[in-house]
């Protein structure tokens, strides 16, 4: 959608225009609402019963005194009036996070931005999506290290695989698509069904804790070691020979067992512009390495998939460099730039979307008042001239599919709820109750297609 359609959209939400070409603003912005005005919002919520507005702004009261179980049933009262209203996952999201439970709150975001791709205030749910992302992943990766002695003798997880940031063998200013290549790689294999993809942050959230992000290549010892705190069964390494734009580049891949064993894999070569598609050669060529027998219409997927222009892509890479390190003008630009190269980039849309509302959105707790978020967040879009997402593009993880760690599995959520504490052992989990607080070490797989 063009930014003018998207930003007459907003306007009219806010002014209405008179005959004399006076502008007369009907929006106003709501008033915080502080845990002492939770009696009075109790008591328009009752004579309201049908309006959300009042549900939601006792929701967010109830957040701010920290009451996060009547905050959540009063958002789902508001929901169940307004389903596409985003305070609903704002509130439940934010009591999910305030006990920990990161990956319940990606299920809650995720979730409702897949169902209401484009209401009003939409991009505040990615961004608070990304930022439960990140600290999930930092929490896991922490509890992994620190329980390192006990998760080595575990079993992995059966057909999990990792893919590490790929190392660019080169010119240092292509750096950035050591994250873009992995991102890539990441999303064309979570096409096959019969592996399951853990999501990018959470293996650089562990080369965080263990401090190898910075000193570039990762060897077969310290692959495997990762992959047993990741409980991962094999890891995936890339490298890149990118020496310039005019030069050929060349693609390999390698795989780490969980006993350190390496199996080479597929190596391909090519014209720089031809990146995009060697990506695709070298991931399908990865199946028998696997010892996967991809299918054809696996194959279809994987090649009809993700950026078609290399200049978005590049564009695309910057762009999560820069979120990585927290910058976030710097990754909306670099993705409003991937999203002007290569318009069917919804992945690129959807990021610049969540840069662009991470600085409204970020330290918000559960005890924030989440009344003003939307307009602070569309102001922020206005100002950026951000544009709508289209959709089609499936690189961005969807994270519906979460698989906890040790599982310690989670019945899926209804569309409103939040009421997701009764867990079911499963077999591989009998005998483990012993390991305290090892439940809590979750991960975030990339959802399958149907």
């Amino acid at each position: 959608m063009i930014a003018g359609r998207s930003s007459s959209r907003r306007l009219l939400s806010r002014c209405l225009w008179l005959p004399a070409l006076a502008v007369a603003c009907v929006h106003t912005r709501p008033a915080p609402v502080r845990p002492s005005d939770i009696p009075r919002l109790e008591a328009q919520a009752r004579e309201n019963p049908r309006k959300a507005d009042a549900q939601f702004r006792l929701a967010a009261a109830y957040l701010a005194a920290g009451r996060c179980d009547d905050a959540a049933r009063q958002a789902r009262a508001g929901l169940q009036i307004e389903a596409d209203n985003v305070l609903g996952p704002l509130v439940l999201g934010a009591c999910q996070e305030r006990q920990q439970r990161y990956d319940l709150a990606v299920q809650t975001y995720t979730g409702f931005t897949e169902r209401h791709p484009r209401t009003r205030g939409v991009a505040a749910v990615r961004a608070k999506s990304v930022a439960a992302v990140r600290a999930g992943a930092t929490l896991a990766a922490r509890q992994a290290v620190q329980r390192e002695s006990a998760l080595t003798t575990l079993p992995p997880e059966p057909s999990t695989l990792a893919v590490l940031p790929v190392t660019i063998a080169g010119d240092t200013a292509f750096g950035s698509l050591s994250r873009g290549l992995a991102e890539l790689i990441t999303t064309d294999l979570a096409m096959l069904r019969s592996i399951r993809m853990l999501e990018r942050m959470h293996v650089g959230a562990l080369l965080d804790e263990l401090r190898l992000a910075q000193t570039g290549r990762v060897d077969p010892a310290t692959a495997s070691r990762m992959g047993r705190l990741l409980r991962a069964e094999r890891l995936v390494q890339g490298v890149a020979g990118i020496t310039s734009e005019r030069q050929p580049v060349r693609l390999h891949l390698t795989l780490v067992a969980g006993d350190g064993t390496v199996l080479a894999g597929p190596e391909v070569s090519g014209r720089f512009r031809d990146l995009l598609e060697l990506e695709k050669q070298v991931v399908l060529g990865l199946g028998p390495v696997l010892g996967i027998q991809i299918t054809e219409a696996e194959r279809r997927r994987i090649l009809g998939q993700g950026p078609k222009n290399l200049a978005a892509f590049l564009a695309y890479s910057r762009g999560l460099e820069a979120l990585d390190h927290g910058d976030y003008g710097a990754a909306a630009r670099h993705f409003g730039e991937a999203v002007r190269a290569d318009p069917s980039f919804s992945a690129a849309a959807q990021a610049g979307q969540a840069a662009q509302a991470a600085p409204a959105v970020e330290g918000l707790g559960a005890e924030a008042d989440l009344t003003g978020v939307v307009d602070a967040v569309e102001d922020r879009e206005a100002a950026a001239g951000i544009t709508e997402p289209t959709r089609g593009d499936v690189l961005a993880p969807v994270t519906n599919d979460v698989t906890p760690t040790l599982g310690d599995a989670i019945r899926p959520l209804v569309e409103t709820g939040i009421e997701s504490t009764t867990r079911q052992v499963l077999p591989e989990t009998r005998g483990l109750t012993n390991l305290q607080g090892t439940s809590t070490i979750i991960r975030i797989i990339f959802r399958r297609p149907l």
